[in-house]
């Protein structure tokens, strides 16, 4: 009876109720942390965006989430962690509308996670270096196994080179600051010499204690072995450094003084015609100042300064002058989590905004418009609860102008409804005919926004709408005297449905 109930409550002021349900003012952030297409609450629990979820969405079934580590397999794909120091992996780039978790055995205490082509290697916190390979479909399997002959790593990274066939070409940072390769494949590993007092390496560069830059080549003429030790060089006119970013074409360092340097590729064209243009001596980029971190996205440098204020430059052209424009995109960011074509950034308040590239939702904002060239703010984690147990939701919560919107599915689904969808007509129907007394069956044309209760027409005064074939309805305020309570639990971000 109460299942009933709630859904004739919930049926009618979906449809009849003139004041939605707000979500009211920011309040304090609960994101302990966040990347490019995840974050984590106080709580443990983890959101996910991008591809079939468009807005953060909760993810049961997995509490007490200690740290990701995304884009590392493919663009999307994410890696956690849980308190039991288990690893947990979620393929993002497929079809499939629910998220699938794989545990990855062999792996605990997880730090850092590196992949290039044929191999995945995941270091731990105690040093030691384990690996597995790439599936045909390009996620990974398991379980990971320990390699030999490697160990006190503190950083991995890795890169293709050219020799003349291209090889996977890992590099390791180990804690007594030295830096070491593998031999052909993960045969064997030999240390680099000429490099001691190491802080950071960033594929082919490295940085040392002293604020120096070091690199070493990429592509070696065809007679060149491919044990041949790696022939390491100071790059000159970098000094007191301390970052060094690279995205393998692309470079940058910042120095001491706030400054920001730039060195490697510019691209002109686009698609077939794409060219690209490379200075290796590095320029000065005057037009950015107090820089405290920097990073590449699609084709542009976005710069964060000690101030909170983020400045954007393009990357197009034959070279990047020293008086490149840098444009100021945002302010009272604290950090950046950058994807390979958007950001994710964080306000000293502790919302989230996006910028760039969202062919596949990639900022969370809920919709899956190509780009965005301003930034927008990613969709807040909004938990709905149904006397007491979390909804599971297929999309999150999507916040439109004020108002609270839930997929059509969620909620009715949660009480034993009936729901069916058809793609042609873009018509919905809920049907909870099989109860006793006072069957309920509702149907929405989301083309017209026309609805039908029990075959009766009725107005919507608030249309539904479809995002990434999820349909969605408006949360309306249900009072007590129809057999259901909605309260907004602003502390937490909580939509809390109780039944009398």
């Amino acid at each position: 009876m109460k299942r009933r109930t709630l859904l004739i409550s919930m049926i009618a002021l979906l449809l009849f109720s003139s004041s939605a349900w707000a979500a009211g003012d920011e309040s304090a952030s609960r994101i302990r942390s966040y990347d490019s297409g995840s974050l984590i609450q106080s709580d443990g629990s983890l959101w996910l965006w991008g591809y079939n979820q468009s807005v953060p969405t909760r993810i049961e079934g997995k509490p007490d989430v200690v740290k990701t580590f995304s884009n590392i397999i493919n663009e999307g794909d994410l890696i956690f962690t849980l308190q039991d120091h288990s690893a947990w992996y979620v393929p993002r780039n497929n079809i499939a509308k629910s998220v699938k978790f794989v545990p990855l055995e062999g792996l605990q205490n997880l730090v850092a996670v590196s992949s290039l082509n044929d191999h995945v290697l995941a270091l731990s916190s105690e040093g030691s270096i384990s690996s597995t390979d790439r599936l045909d479909n390009g996620n990974i399997s398991s379980p990971f196994q320990a390699l030999s002959g490697i160990d006190e790593v503190a950083n991995i990274d890795s890169y293709y080179e050219k020799r003349p066939q291209y090889e996977e070409r890992w590099i390791f940072l180990k804690k007594d600051g030295s830096v070491w390769k593998n031999t052909r494949s993960l045969q064997g590993f030999e240390l680099v010499p000429s490099l001691k007092d190491i802080t950071a390496i960033s594929k082919n560069i490295a940085l040392k204690k002293d604020g120096t830059v070091w690199t070493w080549p990429k592509e070696f003429d065809k007679n060149v072995t491919p044990s041949e030790t790696l022939s390491v060089s100071q790059i000159q006119a970098l000094s007191d450094i301390k970052i060094i970013k690279t995205n393998g074409s692309s470079n940058l360092a910042i120095d001491r003084q706030g400054r920001l340097w730039f060195w490697g590729e510019t691209v002109t064209g686009y698609s077939d015609n794409t060219t690209y243009h490379n200075e290796n001596t590095p320029v000065l980029l005057s037009e950015v100042k107090d820089v405290k971190d920097a990073f590449f996205a699609e084709r542009s440098i976005l710069a964060l300064t000690t101030a909170g204020n983020v400045y954007v430059a393009s990357l197009d052209g034959e070279k990047l002058p020293s008086n490149a424009p840098f444009t100021l995109l945002a302010k009272n960011i604290q950090s950046i989590k950058a994807g390979p074509r958007h950001v994710i950034m964080q306000k000293a308040d502790g919302a989230l905004w996006g910028w760039g590239v969202n062919k596949h939702a990639q900022l969370g904002i809920g919709d899956y418009e190509f780009l965005y060239s301003s930034p927008v703010p990613v969709q807040k984690p909004i938990l709905v609860r149904l006397n007491g147990s979390p909804v599971s939701l297929s999309n999150g919560v999507i916040t439109r102008n004020g108002q609270a919107f839930i997929p059509l599915r969620s909620v009715f689904d949660k009480l034993g409804a009936e729901i069916a969808y058809d793609f042609n007509s873009k018509i919905a129907k809920i049907d909870q005919s099989k109860a006793e007394d006072h069957p309920v069956f509702l149907e929405i044309n989301f083309k017209t926004s026309q609805a039908k209760v029990n075959g009766k027409a009725v107005k919507l005064t608030n249309p539904p709408f479809m995002v990434n074939g999820i349909g969605y309805l408006p949360l309306r305020l249900i009072s007590e005297t129809l057999g259901a309570k909605v309260d907004w639990i602003q502390k937490v971000d909580t939509i809390e449905i109780t039944t009398k």
